[in-house]
């Protein structure tokens, strides 16, 4: 009998699969552990829930005990969720290379502009220059582009440029400084500047002394942490020669700064890598021949989940406060000092009394009209930040508890924890109280601080936990809140005044914004309605207005009492729903009537027409997720953002051979925004698009965006990583340009003379170190 071809290729791929080891073996020897599993070894317990306020421990060990709680806690949920086959993809990011020595700009040192003898007449930023978009008047936020009226800086891949403007339009290159690791913002005070950047660890050299600092032992990836937060203090007295005047580095990355009355306070988050402890399961040999679905899968997995957890315990009771608390390492003269930051006594360090948390926010206060630029450091023990600031309070929020603390529990809601800072004081960060919220926050422009009220946007709902198939839907709110005192304890705590809520079911927060007593949000899941919500009366806050439109606003600007501005997405369709994700789109509302809010003008704008061919990507503008990319200057009633485009093209050259490059389109897009209820125009438009389309930049991955731009009198300047120009905002004719070279920090590269490394309790380290390199610094 003929056997049918189908059946024959059937034996054929199955024999195989048999004989590559494909296909299941279930009389394989399989070894499982030979552990007993206790009754509650499993078990999570219901978590309490009680205040957010912010307690310091009473020495080293009470904090050691409790960080070790939360560690075990933690990686004890992770192995429960691998015996379930849930996992939590998260992402990292790693920060980057180190320094070199700053190589200096070609400009001569006795320019008129670059020298430390110049005289120059006053420049008010406002009136005469436009600065960097902050969220609020007299606090500067930390970006990587800064102006004074007559200098530029720009940190532009790994280098500090700083460029002279003797006159309006004009521009002077003065110096190049390398700046060591991933630069990623910067604070200016008069002649000083703070440079921070982010250091991997992942790319410190076996010779350099941060490499043994920082390290558990010789073995591979074994870093205390995988990022460092570095600041970097420069004296530009002398523009075309700036001098590095100290070097500190935080465990830690970099959240954010402000900057008020010459006081920079920073805030960084630290996640400390902790040696032998595992939240995965090794499987046993054969495991993986197991049918899917044999129960004796789900036992491995038990008992090598329950294994790990006393490992871990084991693991655990060998490390030292020391090894799970961030730490700061200055330079000084060739050397490298640990400050180690308990002090002795830990008092330095809070947390929220119902926390259980193993991450820590750092804010470190520095004086830059202190000569010797000392530092005040206050560690909080939570999540993952974001930070507000006016210029009398700080607001540090965060998530109440960690993701893993919902597994188990899914009764529970998410909540915000506000802890509030008086910051009045240019030389204090004074802790004054904290508060709870429900739900969650979007940015920072969903916090603000007004006459002492603090008010929050959020929304509520379950949608973060991954693991529920029905989670609860989402809703918003706002709700303002008052600082009071216990008269029982003493305690200052954050109290709810007043909220509207019940905001846009089944919809979240997209973008909000504070302004006097009013607050603006867009929420959006089909549709965008922009609510008006009155605040004069904290105690009951109400909504005057609301307006569904089309598409979304993801950055509100408010121009007046009686208009905004903002920046966003179109619709996908004719029909109104969905996001057009390619588009850019401007918009007016008029709110004179807060009751009745209409929108008075909408531009769509975009850097190139759409060819028949469709070759275009998608168009972007930074402005659209960056406040600090959106520059609207008043004196001109004009908007600048950038806008930018590529595309790929191919050919074959004479002799048959495939050719192919980019084609950039990076432009700065000028706008003009009329304040009588008029439509909005284009008044022009900056091109960059000839720094980077030639045979040494056409490749994908280089910074080809204009990324900030600067009003300075009748003229705006642009900066992008190719270059710097100047355009005449009449005549739209470019009065100056400078080409830069792009370097990027992205390279694995770093360069460093040999120097020593040394501890702070170690007397011998003061006699390498300048006067005060030596001692601790002072805490508050």
């Amino acid at each position: 009998m003929l056997v049918p071809r189908e059946k024959l290729l059937a034996v054929f791929i199955v024999s195989l699969f048999a004989l590559s080891g494909c296909l299941a073996n279930n009389d394989a020897e399989v070894e499982i552990p030979q552990i007993e599993l206790p009754e509650d070894w499993s078990t999570v317990t219901k978590r309490s829930v009680s205040k957010p306020n912010l307690l310091a421990f009473t020495d080293c060990d009470e904090l050691e005990q409790q960080l070790k709680e939360s560690i075990l806690e933690e990686y004890r949920i992770q192995l429960l969720q691998a015996v379930e086959e849930q996992y939590y993809y998260g992402g990292w990011f790693g920060d980057d290379v180190m320094m070199e020595d700053g190589a200096v700009a070609e400009a001569s040192s006795d320019s008129a502009i670059g020298g430390s003898n110049s005289v120059q007449p006053r420049r008010e930023q406002g009136t005469d220059f436009s600065g960097t978009n902050n969220q609020e008047q007299g606090v500067d936020e930390a970006d990587f582009v800064k102006t004074d009226g007559y200098y530029i800086y720009f940190l532009n891949g790994k280098t500090l440029v700083i460029l002279g403007v003797p006159e309006f339009g004009e521009l002077e290159a003065l110096s190049n400084t390398s700046i060591e690791g991933t630069p990623q913002a910067m604070m200016l005070d008069g002649d000083r500047l703070v440079v921070i950047s982010s250091v991997s660890s992942w790319n410190i050299p076996s010779t350099n002394p941060l490499y043994e600092a920082m390290g558990w032992n010789d073995e591979y990836s074994s870093w205390r942490t995988s990022s460092l937060t570095k600041f970097s203090v420069l004296d530009v007295t002398d523009r075309s020669n700036p001098e590095l005047e100290r070097e500190l580095f935080l465990e830690g990355s970099y959240i954010t700064a402000r900057e008020v009355n010459g006081t920079i306070r920073t805030v960084s988050h630290a996640w400390l890598n902790l040696p032998q402890m595992k939240s995965w399961l090794d499987y046993p040999e054969g495991y993986w021949n197991l049918d899917y679905d044999d129960p004796q899968r789900r036992i491995i997995r038990e008992k090598v989940a329950y294994q790990t957890m006393l490992d871990n315990q084991d693991a655990l009771d060998k490390i030292s406060i020391e090894d799970i608390i961030p730490q700061v390492y200055e330079r000084i003269n060739g050397a490298v000092l640990i400050h180690g930051l308990s002090d002795g006594d830990c008092n330095d360090f809070v947390a929220p009394e119902d926390g259980l948390n193993r991450g820590f926010n750092s804010i470190f206060t520095f004086d830059l009209s202190s000569s010797k630029f000392d530092f005040d450091a206050d560690h909080i023990v939570g999540n993952y930040p974001m930070v507000y600031a006016s210029q009398d309070q700080l607001i540090l929020s965060e998530n109440a508890w960690d993701w893993w603390w919902f597994w188990g529990d899914d009764e529970s809601q998410e909540s915000t924890n506000l802890h509030t800072f008086d910051i009045s004081n240019p030389k204090e960060t004074v802790y004054t109280g904290s508060g709870r919220v429900d739900g969650t926050i979007l940015n920072q422009f969903s916090l603000s601080e007004y006459q002492g009220i603090i008010r929050v946007a959020t929304t509520e709902g379950q949608w973060g936990r991954w693991w529920m198939e029905n989670p609860e839907p989402m809703s918003s709110s706002v709700i303002t809140l008052t600082h009071r005192v216990d008269s029982n304890t003493g305690e200052m705590s954050l109290e709810q005044l007043g909220i509207v809520d019940g905001i846009a079911p089944e919809e979240r927060i997209w973008s909000a914004r504070f302004d006097g007593d009013r607050a603006y949000l867009v929420t959006f899941r089909q549709i965008d309605p922009l609510w008006v919500i009155d605040l004069s009366n904290p105690a009951q806050p109400i909504i005057l207005g609301e307006l569904e439109i089309p598409g979304v606003s993801t950055y509100i600007h408010p121009l007046s009492k009686d208009a905004l501005l903002t920046i966003g997405m179109g619709p996908a369709g004719e029909d109104g729903f969905g996001l057009d994700w390619s588009s850019t789109r401007l918009s007016i509302f008029d709110i004179s009537d807060p009751t009745a809010p209409n929108v008075s003008s909408i531009l769509s704008v975009s850097p190139v027409q759409t060819d028949e061919s469709n070759s275009w990507v998608w168009s972007y503008s930074e402005a659209s997720y960056e406040h600090k990319a959106f520059q609207y200057w008043a004196p001109k009633d004009m908007l600048a953002i950038p806008l930018s485009t590529y595309r790929y093209l191919s050919w074959y050259d004479a002799s048959g051979n495939y050719q192919w490059s980019y084609d950039y389109v990076s432009k700065l897009m000028l706008v003009n925004i009329p304040l009588d209820g008029t439509n909005m125009s284009i008044h022009g438009e900056v091109n960059h698009s000839s720094f980077y389309n030639d045979d040494e930049n056409n490749y994908w991955w280089n910074d080809y965006n204009i990324r900030r731009s600067i009003f300075m009198g009748d003229y705006v300047y642009a900066i992008s990583s190719g270059g710097v120009t100047a355009t005449n905002l009449t005549s739209l004719e470019q009065s100056a340009s400078v080409q830069l070279d792009y370097q990027s920090p992205y390279s694995n590269y770093y360069y460093y003379d040999d120097v020593v490394v040394s501890e702070s309790e170690d007397d011998s380290s003061a006699e390498t170190s300048s006067s005060d390199g030596g001692a601790e610094p002072e805490k508050t």
